[in-house]
């Protein structure tokens, strides 16, 4: 089993994994603007997102790279993790936060959907390493059926 984790074929992983990232430090720089009321991180997240928009569509092999099936898989599962969590989960927190503290700035309520947000992504990511572990050893246990 010495084979790399990272090879040529895991890019859908590795993309879905910065354009996470991505997401959820553009999510971060929105909090961080709110709470200490500067717009200057926030724009500078806006513009590294427009750069990295713009440089995916123009970019001609990067754009049929995204087009296959597998990376819109995984920037789906993606999406699921970062989404899902905030959505689903921060209105029951934020209400049970609310009843046991009293009423918080509103900068506090996207910092828990920034908690949740990157909780979320680093179950996305906990998830694709387990993926790749498995198949890793699916791979070495067909090799040495083989030999």
């Amino acid at each position: 089993m010495n084979k790399r984790l990272f090879y040529a074929g895991s890019w859908p992983d590795s993309a879905a994994l910065l354009e996470g990232a991505l997401w959820v430090g553009y999510g971060w720089s929105i909090q961080w603007s709110l709470v200490h009321h500067q717009s200057l991180v926030f724009l500078l997240a806006t513009l590294l997102v427009l750069v990295c928009t713009l440089t995916t569509l123009m970019w001609q092999p990067l754009k049929l790279t995204l087009a296959r099936y597998r990376v819109r898989k995984r920037r789906t599962e993606m999406w699921m993790h970062i989404l899902y969590p905030p959505l689903l989960l921060a209105p029951p927190l934020w209400w049970l936060l609310e009843r046991l503290v009293g009423n918080l700035p509103d900068a506090q309520q996207w910092t828990l959907a920034c908690l949740l947000m990157t909780v979320g992504w680093l179950v996305f990511l906990i998830s694709l390493l387990i993926k790749r572990l498995i198949r890793q050893y699916r791979q070495a246990l067909s090799d040495h059926a083989a030999d």
